[in-house]
């Protein structure tokens, strides 16, 4: 086919941009394909992940029920193993912490509950591991080690700061140092909503220290005023 001069000039000028241009633009639009690709094919693995994590999450809590301990022990241990970036992780690790209280083993709850702390990648999730973790270890009389596992947490939502706040005036009060226990659980009074049973508790916690700390107490506060 015959061009004129002006056709030819432009076709001349697109094979001189294509002959610089071409190879970065191909380049740009393979990895924009290859990037949709593999994020297709990422969400396609997280989701079959996320089945078979639901599937073993199911059995776990049908062996729980069972009471059947070996089969707690290798379905959490595989979900945590397998399936620990899934909320499935965490949540077999709380099951299996449960059931190991429930049956004497503190040992094991602590390292279920410790490894959500360290592995759960929830904050949410976190925030109670620490709290049942500071528990187990204030029943073994290991104080410091409770005041350590919360001390090391900040709260980010107001639900956290309240059952971390409780657990800290827990704690606060075995070592013997109300002053501290009675400034935990006001924080977490004054954090909590309206109508919170908590709330009921803590004021309880409160009025329940040596005359000098439960004076601060919102309730004898109140009657100060």
């Amino acid at each position: 086919m015959a061009y004129n001069l002006e056709e030819q000039e432009s076709i001349d000028n697109l094979k001189n941009w294509w002959d610089k241009w071409g190879t970065p633009v191909l380049c740009v639009v393979t990895a924009g394909c290859l990037a949709v690709a593999g994020w297709n094919g990422w969400k396609w693995w997280n989701h079959r992940q996320t089945a078979k994590a639901s599937f073993a999450y199911a059995e776990l809590q049908n062996a729980v029920g069972r009471d059947d301990a070996k089969n707690v022990k290798s379905l959490s241990d595989g979900l945590t193993d397998k399936y620990g970036s899934t909320v499935f992780g965490p949540l077999a690790a709380f099951s299996a912490a449960r059931y190991a209280e429930d049956h004497g083993d503190a040992a094991t709850a602590r390292a279920k509950l410790q490894w959500i702390v360290d592995h759960g990648g929830r904050e949410e999730f976190e925030a109670i591991a620490r709290v049942r973790l500071a528990g187990l270890l204030l029943d073994n009389k290991e104080n410091d080690k409770a005041l350590a596992a919360l001390s090391s947490f900040k709260p980010k939502s107001d639900a956290e700061r309240v059952i971390v706040s409780d657990r800290l005036g827990d704690v606060y009060e075995a070592m013997g140092k109300p002053d501290e226990a009675r400034k935990a659980w006001k924080e977490a009074f004054e954090t909590a909503r309206p109508g919170d049973p908590l709330r009921n508790l803590l004021q309880i916690k409160m009025d329940s220290l040596p005359e000098a700390a439960a004076s601060a107490s919102p309730k004898a506060s109140a009657a100060a005023g």
